[in-house]
């Protein structure tokens, strides 16, 4: 059976059972991965997974079932299993939308390129093997290229119900990452690049297997420094690696459990009055884009942060029927499991400045360029304790590579103590744009 026919299958279960609050998702995703190492493709794996979720909403009581098989058997299975579910669980405060008016064409998010299906194996064989290539002649310090992947996915998902909603979408996209070590008069370091696209550019392997081997090379005889209270600039690909593990408090389904310091502050200045974010699910050509969320509710543009303000929480439809008021369209769903708050793509508004000029606004920083894990950090109290990378700047010139160092705060301090922000994102395919950031009052340690 194909999609839309197992579609129209629970459709029809549910008109047999007399169950009128009905909703699926149905999910599909397929990956491609190629591992390089020493001059040969290693390994490919392919991969394909397909889901069908369905809920089944009856008095207020919700239930939950899925199956991996679009064969009628196995739907009627699930469908079964979520009505007795449903029996089994308290009454919610859901209730399934009806079907909006008018809903734009996926198509214009530009999330789709249908050119990036006919990229062959062979040719990403070969884009593998110029990566690695690449890296190995960019440096003779470079002893090995211990990871290589390129990699090639496509997803689609569905979003259906008994009150008329339907929606469908699908993206894909192309993407290496290449990891060297290199070596030097006993200095050992790693060097990592990642490229995720849309498009399809095989000139690149030349760029991304040197500039793997480059941070590597620009961290060589790293050393410590002394600690302190030190300005500390993020870079492209770290503010938003760094703020990301924070954003859950926008949750309202986390402030209700008591998970958020937001609770109770809407409306409180709690950054930096120049700082705004927003969640902004209509940007064409980021991951998180969509023009409804896993519930059928119609997504829009939504404001968290506005000149400093806390502006919004982000709810889906029972989360915000707790609090009074209407579903944000933040509600995400796995085939698999239940509802949960996700954001879209965060935005937050580029600066005036460089990276170099960013730098230089203190006499003294210290720029951050790798994260090393995030054991230390506790997205719940918003505590930061990371170990890093980077350089050590005076008067916008680096002087030195810095290892072995640990920067230590709070997320929330964090966001009043934002100086100023870089004028570009990092250029990969994402769903956080968080320029480079100038922090103040960050605690550096060895």
């Amino acid at each position: 059976m194909d999609q839309q026919g197992a579609v129209e299958f629970v459709l029809g279960l549910a008109q047999e059972h007399h169950q009128a609050d009905v909703d699926l998702v149905l999910q599909r995703g397929e990956n491609l991965t190629l591992r390089v190492f020493n001059g040969q493709v290693e390994k490919i794996d392919q991969a394909t997974a397909l889901g069908l979720g369905i809920r089944v909403v009856q008095e207020g009581r919700t239930g939950i079932a899925y199956t991996e098989r679009l064969a009628p058997e196995a739907i009627e299975r699930a469908f079964v299993a979520a009505q007795e579910n449903a029996q089994l669980n308290d009454p919610t405060e859901v209730m399934l939308p009806s079907a909006s008016g008018e809903i734009p064409d996926p198509q214009t998010l530009g999330l789709y390129n249908p050119e990036l299906e006919v990229v062959t194996v062979a040719e990403l064989e070969t884009f593998g093997l110029e990566i690695e290539a690449a890296a190995r002649a960019a440096d003779a310090r470079v002893t090995s290229v211990p990871a290589l992947v390129v990699s090639r996915s496509n997803s689609e998902f569905r979003v259906v119900s008994t009150h008329g909603v339907t929606y469908y979408q699908r993206q894909n996209a192309i993407g290496a990452s290449c990891q060297v070590l290199l070596e030097d008069q006993g200095s050992r370091k790693t060097g990592r690049y990642g490229w995720a696209q849309r498009e399809w550019n095989p000139a690149r392997s030349q760029e991304i297997g040197t500039l793997a081997v480059a941070r590597g090379a620009d961290l060589l005889h790293a050393a410590p420094i002394p600690g302190g209270q030190i300005p500390v600039v993020l870079d492209e690909y770290c503010a938003p690696q760094l703020l990301s593990i924070y954003f859950g408090c926008f949750s309202g389904d986390a402030a209700q459990k008591g998970q958020s310091r937001l609770k109770g502050r809407l409306g409180e200045v709690i950054a930096d009055t120049s700082l705004s974010l927003v969640d902004d699910p209509h940007r064409v050509g980021a991951s998180g884009s969509c023009y409804m969320d896993a519930e059928g509710t119609l997504t829009q543009p939504m404001s968290l942060i506005t000149d400093g303000q806390f502006s919004n929480f982000l709810y889906h439809i029972e989360s915000a029927r707790r609090d009074g008021r209407e579903s944000t369209g933040h509600a995400g769903r796995g085939c698999t499991g239940g509802i949960s708050t996700t954001r879209h793509n965060t935005v937050m508004p580029t600066g005036d400045y460089t990276l170099d000029e960013l730098m230089a606004l203190p006499e003294r920083c210290l720029l951050i360029t790798q994260l090393e894990g995030a054991a230390g950090c506790q997205p719940l109290s918003g505590d930061i304790s990371i170990g890093v990378q980077g350089f050590w700047v005076e008067n916008g010139q680096r002087q030195q590579p810095v290892d072995s160092v640990t920067i230590a705060g709070n997320f929330f301090d964090v966001l009043k103590s934002i100086r100023a922000r870089g004028n570009f994102y990092q250029p990969n395919l994402t769903s956080m744009y968080i320029p480079p950031l100038l922090i103040d009052g960050l605690v550096v340690s060895s």
